[in-house]
């Protein structure tokens, strides 16, 4: 079994922490409510391949079914095929 020294112990969580916010700081659209000019950008994109901010409400309508009656303007629709490939999206 390896032993770590000090300084190993105090460096390695902050690294982690580094690694940590630099990994949700990476989003597809860093938007925080529904912007079609920016969320535009998404239509073409498979849905498990884009990574969006968590506080952002959003809502996947798979193909032939219809969205959340419950109209909320600040929420991103994205429409998606049956491969899960977005080919809309719309705020509400």
């Amino acid at each position: 079994m390896q032993k770590f020294n000090r300084a190993t112990a105090f460096a390695l969580p902050g690294l982690l922490l580094t690694l940590s916010a630099c990994a949700t700081t990476n989003y597809t659209v860093s938007s925080q409510s529904c912007d079609l000019r920016r969320h535009q950008a998404l239509v073409g994109q498979n849905v498990g391949g884009i990574t969006l901010p968590p506080t952002l409400r959003r809502q996947e309508v798979p193909f032939g079914s219809s969205p959340s009656m419950a109209n909320d303007a600040s929420r991103l629709t994205m429409f998606v095929d049956v491969k899960g490939w977005i080919v809309q999206v719309a705020c509400g």
